[in-house]
């Protein structure tokens, strides 16, 4: 079973910006490209393990990163999370 995190943003600048900030903090990251089904305002995401969604979370409130939606990758089933 494929479970993994997609975290989409409105552009560019704010995808770079929280890869380093997840990477500063030994979060294990990776760019990957849209899925143009999930979103066309940017084309690039994070992918992160299910597992670190938590840390996720709070490191996205603490230094306050700016995202558009995270998503769990669940059985090829997007779930929208809620990161309140």
């Amino acid at each position: 079973m494929k479970e993994f995190l997609i975290v989409t943003f409105n552009n560019t600048h704010e995808a770079m910006k929280a890869e380093s900030v997840c990477i500063n903090e030994k979060l294990k990251v990776t760019m990957m490209p849209t899925p143009t089904y999930i979103t066309k305002s940017c084309g690039i995401s994070l992918k992160a393990d299910i597992g670190i969604v938590d840390s996720l979370k709070e490191i996205i409130k603490d230094k306050k990163m700016e995202f558009k939606t995270i998503y769990q990758f669940t059985d090829s089933k997007l779930i929208e999370l809620n990161i309140n």
